[in-house]
């Protein structure tokens, strides 16, 4: 806001309509812009794409064109890459997008801007958007799918005084908005966009939708069910979602409520019986409605249907409540009495059909695509596993009828969402691959994940499905959780895996490094990571960096498998190509970080130092020069110019001071001289690029309360480091023969008593050393203060 325009009243000739603008432009305040970001926890980490790709940049502010009256605000996006800008006027706060196709080598990071203005006042208020090139692999694809997925859903929510809701509308009339409205809670959540996330505009959605969910459930009051306590808690009511299809729609009120990951937290609307109450407990009286609501007449009980306690069930309905119980007993350690999945096994045992499948009302193969895995989610939740007789048979089953199973004319989403459901369901841990080794989800050809990134439309939506009438959201938000690896968690683990060089020559030791993985979730960590070197199946090292080196030329798979710290623990794999050729070959670029900067401790240094030429010093025969790189030059300010600043370790001290305070996304492209040292090879310079995350800190923020008494003692030969123990994991030694530095590092020091002995030194020559603290995945926090040593012969 500009607060230093005042209105001094003259009381003369000052018309109220002059008065009217001066008050909007000395009070209005400047338009907040949010961009949305692929990693909540993490905003600086890039939107995938492809070279070519056309994909849709996604912005929102708090104004639009006459809030206030009168008042009209324009949008500019700015992609960055010196194409024409897309501008506008704001006619939706919630949807201010555009579509654009960048290109580039892979690991290109281009920073749009979005800025939006107040006509009036000239205010203005802008945020970054950050998409990175890469490689066109189905992984790729799928994050592409799920970002154009989730915006669909986003643009197309209801929403009403503060609350988000969606519906299943289709032609033929179902506008069932519960499961709708769970449904792509929950897609969002699987994703890690949750509530209390100010900056993500997901957020807003997360929390409207849970706002909706729990404002319309319904109180049963409990009794005995068939001489059975369904009331687990002991407050003596059920609640469910109240609509003519209770029974599906409670199950996955149920799952949106367990994938926020916050037990704990309270609804803050509903009814007498829901309002202040937490999630755990509106969850355990969906629980319990599920245990009175079991079918205990006609021709067998033990399974659900339409209604509560309606005869004859279904397993069509019964794996929502399956499904929802599940998430409770697992994720927030609800209680499902015994007798509820003992009575459920009866009702399987009845509709199974030895051929391996569920019927839908009894053995009938009529619906065996849906409601055979519909039965396989229920025998999960009756507590058996994979080697039980009806599991195998039905997963035996679908194997062999792949065909029809993935086909658009017998199956679709209904069917897919309920076996991707079974499959991670399963006991004792998620089924990956299926007995003839399919790889039910990941396979390139027909698996879930290619047969849906494929029917996705270009607005992000999957189409209706006109049977069992799956209108337009509902198809989304299910096809988006299918298409997550986590059905109820809060976000997932993501493997992020990286070599230097690569590509490389035969024989180079390559450098792995897997310290970028991370969990959407962010109150859980990464805690182990696993190498599986020479693509058996077997992983031979552990730890977030390795190294690997192959004798010839190939390309050669390594994967990178990482796990969290959830109870259950939750991994993540991928899949790094590592290429073994011939020269001349392209440098791989190391950009550095995460850097830690504080204004204590300037100068400030970036560090490309570890980028690598794979060939370096090699040549065509001749007098030709050996290769290396001749080049390393720097993007501060995302346009992709890469001319901010130069050299492997520049000084971005003023740059950096004069930004302030924040989290920044720099750039490095390393270029070599391929063209002077092979020129018969016809290429031209070759480059590379890489990314990293500049942090400025406060001088009050805990970041900066690092190291602040190294002392450098000489002695002949060798200098003495001490320090005090901070409590890091460990301590990177850095020295220069410069005073402030650039510094280059020296040794990774992991000892208690703080202490490095420099023995690699010259006497005579003075030597400045600074520590910075590390963490187990060499991320640095603050930097010391410096010492200085000379080391003089006795």
């Amino acid at each position: 806001m500009n607060k230093s325009s005042l209105i001094k009243w003259a009381g003369r000739t000052t018309s109220l309509i002059s008065l009217i603008v001066l008050s909007h432009a000395a009070f209005a305040a400047a338009p907040v812009v949010r961009t949305v970001p692929w990693v909540a926890s993490q905003p600086l980490i890039p939107h995938d794409a492809w070279s070519g790709k056309t994909i849709t940049l996604k912005g929102t502010c708090n104004v639009q064109n006459g809030t206030p009256a009168g008042t009209t605000y324009s949008y500019i996006w700015d992609f960055g890459d010196a194409s024409p800008v897309v501008s506008g006027t704001v006619a939706n706060k919630y949807v201010i997008q555009a579509t654009h196709a960048y290109t580039g080598a892979s690991n290109l990071v281009f920073t749009a801007t979005l800025t939006v203005q107040n006509s009036t006042t000239g205010e203005k208020g802008e945020a970054k958007y950050y998409t990175s090139i890469k490689d066109k692999t189905l992984p790729v694809e799928v994050n592409v799918a799920i970002d154009e997925g989730l915006w669909y859903l986003w643009k197309n929510a209801g929403r009403s005084s503060g609350q988000y809701y969606w519906n299943n509308y289709t032609p033929g009339g179902y506008g069932y908005y519960g499961n709708s409205t769970a449904s792509a809670v929950q897609a969002f959540e699987s994703q890690g966009h949750l509530e209390n996330q100010p900056l993500n505009p997901y957020s807003e959605a997360v929390t409207g939708g849970i706002d909706y969910l729990t404002n319309n459930l319904a109180v049963q009051t409990m009794s005995l069910q068939a001489g059975a306590n369904p009331d687990s808690n002991g407050n003596g009511i059920g609640l469910y979602w109240n609509s003519d299809r209770s029974i599906y729609e409670t199950g996955s009120v149920v799952d949106a409520l367990v994938a926020s990951g916050t037990p704990d937290a309270t609804a803050r609307t509903g009814n007498a019986s829901v309002l202040g109450k937490s999630y755990k407990t509106l969850v355990q009286d969906m629980v319990d409605m599920y245990a009175w609501g079991q079918s205990d007449s006609g021709s067998v009980i033990g399974g659900w249907r339409y209604s509560w306690n309606e005869y004859n069930p279904d397993n069509s309905a019964s794996q929502w409540g399956a499904i929802g119980m599940i998430a409770a007993e697992r994720h927030f350690g609800c209680m499902v009495p015994q007798w509820v999945k003992d009575r459920n096994s009866q009702w399987l045992t009845y509709s199974y059909n030895s051929a391996g499948y569920f019927g839908y009302t009894n053995p009938s193969p009529n619906y065996w695509y849906s409601t055979g895995p519909c039965g396989m989610v229920q025998l999960a939740f009756d507590g058996k596993d994979v080697t039980d007789s009806k599991w195998v048979a039905c997963q035996q089953f679908i194997t062999s009828n792949w065909a029809s199973f993935i086909s658009w004319h017998v199956a679709r989403y209904y069917s897919w969402y309920s076996f991707a459901k079974a499959m991670r369901v399963a006991l004792p841990i998620p089924v990956v691959t299926l007995p003839d080794g399919k790889d039910w989800y990941g396979d390139n050809t027909n698996g879930l994940a290619r047969l849906l990134v494929n029917a996705q439309q270009s607005d992000g939506y999957w189409p209706y499905d006109d049977w069992p009438y799956v209108g337009y959201q509902t198809a989304t938000a299910w096809n988006l959780i299918i298409l997550s690896p986590t059905l109820f968690k809060a976000g997932s683990p993501v493997a992020v895996a990286k070599a230097v060089p690569n590509p490389a020559v035969a024989g180079q030791t390559i450098q792995l490094d897997g310290s970028a993985s991370y969990q959407q979730d962010p109150s859980k960590l990464i805690n182990t990571w696993e190498w599986d070197l020479n693509n058996d199946g077997v992983y031979e090292a552990s730890g977030p960096f390795a190294t690997v080196a192959f004798p010839s030329i190939g390309n050669y798979p390594v994967k990178l498998r990482v796990t969290d710290n959830s109870t259950p623990a939750e991994s993540a794999v991928t899949t790094l190509t590592i290429v073994i050729n011939v020269p001349p070959l392209a440098p791989s670029a190391s950009a550095g970080g995460p850097y830690a900067l504080c204004p204590g401790s300037t100068p400030w240094f970036l560090d490309g130092t570890a980028s690598v030429n794979p060939d370096d010093g090699q040549h065509q025969p001749g007098p030709y020069p050996g290769d290396s790189i001749k080049t390393y030059a720097w993007d501060l300010n995302g346009d992709g110019l890469f001319n901010d600043a130069y050299g492997a370790q520049p000084d971005v001290t003023a740059y950096f001071l004069a930004k302030g305070v924040g989290s920044y996304l720099v750039q490095l492209k390393v270029t070599d001289n391929t063209a002077a040292s092979f020129p018969a090879s016809g290429y031209p310079d070759l480059s590379s690029t890489a990314s990293a995350v500049v942090n400025v800190l406060a001088p009050s923020d805990p970041g900066c309360s690092c190291v602040s008494d190294l002392a450098a003692r000489a002695k002949p030969g060798k200098v003495q480091l001490t320090w005090t123990n901070t409590g890091a994991h460990h301590y990177n030694v850095y020295r220069s023969k410069v005073n402030g530095g650039p510094y280059a590092l020296l040794a990774a020091a992991t000892t208690t008593y703080c202490t490095y002995l420099d023995n690699s030194v010259v006497n005579g020559t003075t030597y400045y050393y600074v520590v910075r603290e590390a963490n187990l995945v060499n991320q640095e926090s603050c930097q010391s203060n410096q010492a200085s040593a000379k080391p003089v012969t006795r």
